[in-house]
Parts: structure tokens; sequence; C-alpha cells
């Protein structure tokens, strides 16, 4: 189990997927919960389900709240009712907010798909109170691809580098430094579209917004290369 903790999570994965239930799930006991989130996250759908139907209640939600919501929610609409609704309760109030938040839109959708990890800046900080903000959130390096802007409403202005925000004199608000021509698209729009935008545009991310423009969440490229290619390749 140390050996494994110290391996890649998709290598953990190969591994796992070519063991027996039982190894299965003492591997998963075994883990530190974030390696075991990381892990968990590389493996077939299928078996995802069935180690966390063999895995105990505690340990899967610890587990389940280290995952990524949008992968999380994955795993979650492939369980049985009563099992998603248990796992659901024993998770922490934020993290469990989020996955309930995203069950809500179909699995076909934007919304569906997205990610609520994501940094979104006032758009009255300057360029210095905006670098000190990111070290108080220490944010994931996936939710770092595009820093985006938000009026006090939470409506999506824009977005601005991490490149530019550090080569930008402190002073100097984010509202003279951010890309007010954000390309987003509502919560309900399909999938495929989104998929098709980020590969057309060659983007990092694509924001996620509500009617009212205001910032639901993300879609990252990586959840793209997942729609458009089998988990196998």
């Amino acid at each position: 189990y140390q050996g494994l903790a110290q391996m890649h999570p998709a290598d953990i994965a190969d591994i796992v997927e070519e063991m027996t239930a039982d190894e299965r799930r003492a591997v998963f006991e075994q883990l530190d919960v974030e390696t075991a989130a990381e892990a968990l996250g590389e493996i077939e759908p299928e078996m995802q389900v069935s180690i966390v139907d063999d895995l105990d209640e505690e340990r899967a939600a610890d587990i389940l709240e280290e995952m990524d919501p949008d992968e999380a929610v994955d795993l979650l609409q492939d369980l049985s009712a009563e099992r998603r609704e248990e796992l659901i309760e024993l998770m922490e109030q934020e993290e469990s907010d989020d996955v309930a938040e995203l069950l809500a839109y179909p699995e076909d959708s934007a919304g569906g798909i997205m990610t609520t990890d994501f940094v979104a800046l006032p758009r009255e900080l300057t360029a210095g109170q905006a670098i000190d903000r990111l070290r108080e959130l220490q944010p994931d390096p996936a939710a770092a691809y595009y820093l985006y802007v938000v009026d006090a409403e939470g409506r999506l202005d824009g977005n601005v580098s991490l490149r530019d925000l550090v080569v930008a004199r402190p002073e100097t608000a984010l509202a003279e430094i951010m890309n007010p021509n954000v390309l987003r698209v509502e919560a309900d729009t399909d999938k495929e579209t989104v998929a098709a935008l980020i590969a057309k545009y060659d983007l990092l991310a694509l924001p996620i917004v509500d009617a009212r423009r205001v910032l639901l969440g993300t879609v990252t490229v990586d959840d793209v290369v997942e729609l458009m290619l089998p988990r196998r390749w």
C-alpha cells in the first residue's frame, strides 16, 4: 500500500482494475483520502460504482469530498438513489451543497459536467489585491487556468490570466487589465456544443453562466477530453 501511494493516480487505477473486489476495497481503505480520490477518478465508471458500494459509508463519503465536484457527481449519478442520498448526507456541508447543485442539472448539459471549483475576483480589486487573494485561496492549479472577474452580483464581467496579473502594476484595477470579451454558455447548453467550442477556440476552460450572466462554474479541457475520447485511450 505504501508503494502504491507513491505512484501516479492513473497507474494506481491500472493496477486496481486488475485486482479482485476484496483487494480493491483493501487498497481504497488504506490509501490516504486524497490519493484515493485521485485514483478513483481514473477508474472505469462501472468499477467506480462497485468500489464505492463496497466501502464503508464514512470512508466512501470522505473520498467523494476530495474528488472534483463534477467527478463526484458523475459517480453519484451511477449509484442507486438510496446509496447516493446516504453518501451526500455524510459529506461535509460545503461539498454536499456543491454536489447537490450539480445533480440538479441534466447529465448531458453544460451544468451537468461543469465544476464549481473556479476563482472569481471582484472587479474593484487591484492587481496587487488580487494576488493577495490568490495566496489566501491557494486554488487548485486547474482552477487557475483563468481567473474570472465578477461584479457585486456575481455576474461575469471578464477574465484575466495569471501572467497579466503578475506583470501589471500592483495598483492597476482588474477592470483595466481583464479581457471583457469572454466566451460563455448557459448551463442548459448541451455538452457536445461545449466540447466543440473548447476545441474550436483552444480554450483551457469555458465559463458557465445562468440567464442573468451569474457565473455558476466552468468546464475544463480535461473534462472535454473525457467526453471526446474513451477513458481507456
